[in-house]
């Protein structure tokens, strides 16, 4: 259960590029608790479903909330709204993703990153991967991307899950893929092609990096 003082970082609920903005918990009642934005806030509706993300004991989390209540702050009162929101189900990590990953250097896989073009591919799941880039991105942050493997080319959304800063224009992040249709799941069918085909690939050299 969230605490007073604790922060939390909630995710842009559009469809173009997604980044986070900062709240801080000001009461917890109950099953529900209530924020204010630091700085300017996001427009949330009473009844949405929102994503947010905030650090655990040991990892940082994710869990998804709905918004009970918007409350108008007061005339002179420069916090904004206070929203009071309902989690749902239960937290999970936003470090690491749940699926088997396949070291794709040896592979020479490439990627577009934004607008980052030929980027290197560290490894690689069937629901997201890894990259050496050298724009700066943040985390929980959505941009472009495409992989291409032979006859198979995926492009979509991923949202910014680790960032590690090996040096100036090398910092490899995480991405995990989001599929703006969940009917049809195409961006994480071929992305899943792809691993799948990359895994064969290195059985047959005769090896699978961990």
């Amino acid at each position: 259960m969230m605490k007073t003082g604790s922060d939390i970082l909630f995710q842009e609920p559009t469809c173009s590029t997604r980044r986070l903005r900062r709240s801080v918990v000001v009461e917890v009642s109950g099953e529900t608790f209530s924020i204010n934005f630091v700085a300017e806030p996001f427009d949330f509706e009473v009844d949405q479903e929102v994503l947010m993300y905030f650090s655990g004991k040991t990892e940082f989390l994710q869990q998804v909330g709905r918004i009970r209540e918007v409350i108008p702050c007061e005339e002179g009162d420069d916090a904004g709204p206070t929203f009071v929101i309902e989690p749902i189900g239960d937290p999970i990590s936003a470090e690491n993703r749940q699926h088997y990953r396949v070291s794709t250097i040896s592979a020479d896989l490439k990627a577009r990153v934004g607008e980052e073009q030929e980027v290197d591919v560290q490894d690689l799941s069937a629901t997201g991967f890894a990259v050496i880039a050298s724009e700066d991105y943040q985390i929980g942050q959505t941009i472009e991307v495409g992989i291409m493997h032979e006859d198979e080319r995926c492009h979509g959304l991923a949202s910014v899950q680790s960032i590690r800063n090996f040096g100036p224009g090398r910092i490899r992040y995480g991405l995990r893929a989001i599929d703006e249709d969940p009917h049809t799941g195409e961006f994480l069918q071929v992305l899943q092609r792809i691993s799948l085909a990359v895994q064969r690939e290195q059985l047959q050299r005769g090896g699978i990096n961990s």
